[in-house]
């Protein structure tokens, strides 16, 4: 099932469901947005992955636009946590080149008609947010206003950065302390330390083995793990956007070992593994009220 509209210059735009052979055009579209001067901003290609992976349970929850040339162009998703949950994150991204208006109102129109099949479907309300687009986000916001969204200021994000330029400080761990890679045969400690939502464990024994993520874990001296931090890069990104950007994904430590200088332990060596391979800047996105994780 498709369906057609046209852009303002009268281009035939065709809407259809997402589907599984779709996710390497849908995160070259991802690449191309961010490579047109969005690459500081989230979803970065693992955050998308992630997303599509762990958080997408019903694939009618997300759809794509093609152009005439079977281009994609657009796309949706509507992701949530957990599988129960009735609150919806809206994800977009849109072609740099297109008529970003057209395709945005026919995404949320979308979205909406989703939203009540949803609603219908497990009879109860369900709640559903969205991040305005960095560019023309007084029009973005106008737009989704007037779909009966209202603009949030609590529990934002902040972006932080980070330049790599400067030694960085070694990290120092207690006596006994360890920071090492994460590998597979560990993966189920992992996932009982992890402390945000559930991350599909194929996902995660991609990303062990892929050469532009990197898990590293602290073990006590019983062999404990306590703490990670996860890390990122894309080298496509860097080619595209002349922009050398790592990030830092993740970062926790178990609530029975904090106050031990573990997560700044970790900050530090995966800002050394960033710069290592050719970052020159390091951001991550994180809560306004975590103070720890802004400093």
């Amino acid at each position: 099932m498709s369906t057609p509209l046209h852009d303002g210059g009268q281009r035939m735009i065709r809407q259809r469901p997402y589907q599984e052979n779709d996710l390497e055009r849908v995160l070259h579209l991802l690449i191309t947005y961010r490579g047109a001067g969005y690459v500081n901003r989230y979803p970065t290609v693992w955050r998308l992955k992630l997303l599509m992976s762990s958080r997408l349970w019903d694939k009618r929850d997300a759809a794509l636009w093609e152009d005439e040339q079977g281009e994609i162009i657009g796309f949706v998703m509507l992701s949530k946590r957990h599988a129960e949950s009735t609150a919806y994150g809206l994800e977009r991204v849109i072609h740099p080149t297109q008529n970003r208006t057209e395709i945005a109102e026919a995404i949320l129109n979308w979205s909406n008609q989703r939203l009540v099949e949803i609603a219908r479907e497990r009879h109860t309300a369900l709640t559903v947010g969205v991040v305005p687009f960095e560019q023309a986000t007084e029009q973005d916001i106008a737009l989704l206003e007037s779909q009966g969204f209202a603009l949030m200021q609590n529990g934002y994000n902040v972006y932080m950065g980070c330049g790599l330029e400067k030694p960085i400080e070694a990290p120092v761990l207690p006596i006994g302390y360890e920071i090492e890679p994460l590998i597979e045969s560990e993966l189920a400690e992992y996932q009982a330390l992890y402390g945000f939502a559930a991350v599909m464990l194929e996902h995660q024994k991609e990303l062990i083995y892929h050469p532009q993520y990197q898990h590293l874990v602290i073990k006590n001296p019983t062999g404990k793990m306590v703490a990670y931090l996860e890390c990122s890069f894309s080298r496509e990104e860097w080619f595209r956007s002349r922009q050398q950007i790592g990030w830092i994904d993740y970062v926790e430590t178990h609530a029975d070992y904090q106050g031990q200088g573990l997560g700044l332990a970790l900050m530090r060596t995966g800002l050394q593994h960033l710069r290592a391979h050719g970052a020159v800047q390091a951001m991550l996105i994180t809560t306004h009220d975590n103070i720890a994780g802004q400093h």
